[in-house]
């Protein structure tokens, strides 16, 4: 991009880090500071995969069990801002 081309704005997310796959898989865990939200990235799921638990407003998601220490963990970050993970 040069100087006199126009510059796309892109909204972003104020992510804070809290930890990835502990194995080296994709799944990585975010917070989004300025709403609470839990993000997570890089997982896909299989809609057609028995194991698979519908999670409200999206796609269905696996998380493997190795990955539950860094939601726990994502969840306390949220507490500590002042928002309830479980108000939904």
């Amino acid at each position: 991009m040069t100087a006199n081309q126009p510059c796309e704005t892109v909204a972003r997310m104020p992510l804070h880090f809290i930890g990835a796959d502990p194995i080296g898989g994709p799944a990585a865990v975010w917070v989004d500071t300025e709403n609470g939200d839990l993000v997570v990235k890089g997982l896909t799921a299989d809609p057609d995969d028995p194991r698979v638990v519908p999670f409200p407003g999206t796609e269905h998601l696996e998380l493997p069990g190795r990955m539950k220490p860094i939601i726990l963990e994502a969840l306390d970050f949220i507490r500590s801002l002042g928002f309830d993970p479980d108000a939904g």
